[in-house]
């Protein structure tokens, strides 16, 4: 049971990721920009919204691949396959960005690619941590 609801929840993230991953140009910059303003109002962050949204949109390609490694990374290991099989997260890394160019406004970023990357390699740090 905790095999298929984990694999429910890594699907549906894969599923999420991607579709911010692939929205256009206007509809990515709006939304990450919306979010910048809400967060500069906090003490802690930087109050310049084009720094902070330039940070968030870094660190948002980090966060999703972290993420999906780790959900990944346990769905295997219930159903009863090898955690190390999230290595094939890193050829979604690059073909996710080399996607980005049939998208209006969007382009491909061997950083996003990096980014995503070390978001990959974060998840499995977590998961050396908590396996």
């Amino acid at each position: 049971m905790a095999f298929y609801i984990f694999l429910g929840f890594t699907i549906l993230w894969f599923l999420f990721m991607t579709y911010l991953s692939h929205q256009d140009g206007e509809h990515t910059g709006r939304t990450s920009r919306e979010l910048a303003e809400k967060l500069s109002a906090l003490d802690f962050l930087d109050s310049d919204i084009n720094i902070l949204n330039g940070r968030l949109r870094r660190m948002a390609h980090v966060v999703v691949y972290a993420v999906l490694t780790v959900l990944l990374a346990i769905t295997l290991k219930l159903g009863g396959y090898s955690p190390c099989l999230t290595a094939g997260t890193i050829v979604w890394a690059w073909a996710d960005e080399a996607t980005k160019p049939l998208v209006q406004g969007r382009h491909f970023s061997w950083l996003d690619v990096g980014l995503n990357v070390l978001g990959i390699v974060i998840g499995i740090l977590i998961l050396l941590l908590i396996l």
